[in-house]
């Protein structure tokens, strides 16, 4: 039996957790190279085993791992059952997972379903709407009862990187804890040192071209200079970044890990308010890659799963044509979550608050609120190593008990039977 751990992230004080490894096959580079780098000075190591298409950037590229590919990843293939059995069976008695302690999920956060039978915490990080690999909504559906399961477990974790994905967690699946995880990203290693003229237009791809152009005719009437990062740069090391002035961004999406970057490295950034994001959004639908929908060139009107029942969040995240729906929900994006980003209500707006901006002293406050921020990021997951290892030893220390029938293994962790057919789950005790 395992036993209740706290789960408030905001204690001090609490044991050292050294020595102790997780397990990372993820389709982002950027989320893993960031823990990794946090998780380093911590004493934690991290078997990066990626399966991204830019896994050859960071040198991470899966080698000698089994059954799991760029195929089959994220959506657990043409028979998603049989794919958990095969992992299972391919991994219970391999030897490197026997000295792993945890899982990490990010991106896509549903690959953790095919490691609910391991004697493993597991930690699944939403990074994009979680049903990423899930759209089909009986499929859906089945991964939001077994996120609910992980998520009841004493040792798991069920959070996002941002505050959108966490309140989206929450409305589809009813999990009332979803704690927030940002990104820190400093392995960016770049601090502002502005002396370039162009403000960058950013981030780096899906800037709408129509606004971009009302940007580029305002501006002539101006001192200031605009510029895509695209633009400039085909290719570029952060530290060119930060030897601009500013950012203005015009966003694809509600989180980005670019945008962790840009604040990390302390660049000054200028946002759309609320209001006029929510009508250029109506209007020109430039974040298209806020649903899946979207990202399969479709605009929707509603979800294709209803709101859980213990959800009490008032509109729905994926209805792009009501206004005060989108207001709502993306009044969730992290740009609006994180102090001294300067917010402006059309492009004359803009052009006022660059002109009465002391920049310096705005990214001198952005630098202020890192070093916080990440104090509060270290003592969060200090707490989360609490939860999920006291009482234990590292696995590669003393290796966890481990059944090695993958029916026994599901319905030991997590009460749960999983079907002979392609897909479906029978749940015993269901939460």
């Amino acid at each position: 039996k395992l036993a209740t751990t706290p789960r408030d992230l905001t204690v001090e004080g609490l044991p050292e957790y050294r020595g102790y490894t997780f397990w990372s096959s993820d389709f982002h580079i950027s989320p893993i190279a960031d823990l990794k780098d946090l998780f380093k000075p911590l004493g934690m190591n991290i078997i990066d085993k990626s399966l991204s298409g830019h896994c050859h950037l960071k040198k991470t590229c899966a080698q000698g791992i089994k059954v799991l590919n760029k195929q089959n990843g994220i959506n657990l293939g043409r028979c998603p059952n049989q794919l958990r059995r095969d992992i299972f069976s391919a991994y219970v008695n391999d030897p490197q997972m026997r000295q792993v302690d945890a899982m990490l999920c990010n991106h896509a956060a549903g690959l953790c379903e095919a490691f609910m039978g391991f004697n493993k915490s597991l930690i699944v990080i939403a990074s994009t709407r979680f049903e990423i690999g899930r759209h089909d909504p009986a499929r859906w559906k089945l991964w939001n009862q077994n996120l609910r399961a992980i998520a009841a477990h004493p040792r798991n974790v069920v959070a996002a990187n941002n505050l959108y994905d966490a309140n989206y967690v929450k409305y589809f699946t009813g999990i009332k804890d979803v704690p927030v995880l940002p990104n820190y990203c400093a392995y960016t290693n770049a601090e502002y040192a502005p002396r370039k003229p162009q403000i960058l237009i950013g981030p780096g791809r899906g800037i709408n071209d129509q606004l971009h152009g009302e940007l580029q005719r305002r501006s002539k009437t101006s001192k200031f200079t605009f510029a895509r990062i695209r633009d400039l740069y085909k290719h570029f090391e952060y530290t060119d970044l930060a030897q601009h002035p500013a950012i203005v961004l015009i966003p694809y999406q509600v989180s980005i890990m670019s945008i962790f970057e840009y604040y990390r490295m302390n660049i000054p950034m200028f946002v759309p308010s609320p209001d006029l994001l929510a009508d250029w959004q109506l209007k020109y639908f430039l974040m298209d890659e806020r649903t899946w929908d979207g990202v399969f060139k479709k605009k929707p009107r509603k979800s294709s799963i209803p709101q859980h029942p213990e959800s009490t969040i008032p509109y729905d995240p994926n209805n792009e044509f009501n206004a005060e729906a989108i207001k709502y929900w993306i009044s969730f994006a992290d740009f609006y979550q994180w102090p001294h980003v300067v917010q402006f209500s059309n492009w004359d707006d803009l052009i006022r608050k660059l002109e009465a901006a002391d920049l310096n002293e705005i990214s001198r406050d952005m630098k202020k609120y890192n070093i916080k921020m990440k104090k509060d990021l270290v003592v969060s997951w200090k707490n989360i190593f609490h939860r999920m290892f006291k009482g234990y030893e590292p696995a590669k220390v003393q290796p966890r008990e481990q059944l090695t029938d993958f029916d026994a293994a599901t319905k030991a962790m997590y009460g749960v039977k999983v079907h002979g057919a392609c897909t479906g789950d029978t749940h015993f005790n269901p939460v």
